[in-house]
């Protein structure tokens, strides 16, 4: 039995530690960052394993969006055909370049995964465009073209995320996944905590926290789950239905009030 034990010890460190499962459990249940157009900082919160949070000027902040070198890495190490995803990556240099500890250095990984390599740039323009210029427009319209360059005040649902840790219902809803993959997701999800940004570290809306003011801070995708739940106010609800919901809805909302 000692060898045994000695064996599932050693399994469970290297999943744990060499294969990465340390990032799933016990942890930030995932990483946030935030863009603030005042300060001109990007502000990053993330497990102490993957660096620890951390505060960037934005100005010293270049985007890496080609990936040809990991598309060949990809291509040489998985199987033949299968396709590489891609991720937009926001690389600080460090402070100084002749530092052989090159001391500053970092690697943001930003938004979810991509399949085509061609998704990274207009990811990056969209965030630079914002942090340059703002919002120039309240929506973008059905119309427009797929090259506009305005930015939203009111994005839609379909780019916006849930802010806070998924039950296993809405888990199931949206991923879809089989017994194993929710079993595996619900003990993580058990095992992490969901990571808050510091008070000094406030967006600069002017409006607090996504998981407090979910309508006025744009935060569509848990507006949208608190609603199905039947925990957003009614006045709440009669403003996102303004901005995100169809005739029918608003109309159904406003007859409440």
């Amino acid at each position: 039995m000692r060898p045994l034990s000695i064996g599932c010890c050693v399994l469970l460190w290297l999943w744990f530690d060499i294969m990465g499962a340390r990032t799933c459990f016990f942890t930030f249940a995932r990483g946030r960052i935030r863009f603030n157009r005042i300060t001109r900082k990007v502000y990053l919160l993330r497990p102490k394993s993957c660096g620890g949070n951390a505060v960037f000027d934005w100005d010293r902040l270049r985007a890496i969006v080609d990936m040809d070198g990991y598309d060949l890495l990809a291509r040489k190490n998985g199987a033949p055909g299968k396709a590489a995803y891609y991720s937009l990556i926001l690389y600080a240099p460090p402070f100084d370049p002749a530092d052989p500890e090159a001391k500053g250095e970092d690697a943001i990984f930003v938004g979810p995964s991509l399949p085509m390599q061609s998704q990274a740039a207009p990811l990056w323009e969209y965030i630079r465009r914002y942090m340059e210029t703002g919002p120039t427009v309240d929506q973008i319209s059905g119309s427009s073209s797929a090259r506009s360059k305005q930015i939203p005040r009111y994005i839609s649902q379909g780019y916006s995320t849930f802010c806070g840790m998924p039950d296993i219902r809405q888990y199931k809803l949206e991923q879809r996944p089989g017994v194993m993959e929710t079993a595996y997701h619900m003990l993580s999800q058990v095992t992490c905590s969901w990571p808050a940004f510091p008070r000094k570290w406030q967006s600069d809306s002017g409006m607090g926290e996504p998981e407090d003011r979910l309508v006025q801070t744009g935060a569509v995708m848990t507006a949208l789950v608190y609603r199905a739940r039947g925990k957003l106010n009614k006045a709440d609800e009669f403003e996102l239905l303004t901005h995100w919901g169809t005739e029918e809805a608003l109309a159904e909302a406003t007859a409440k009030l």
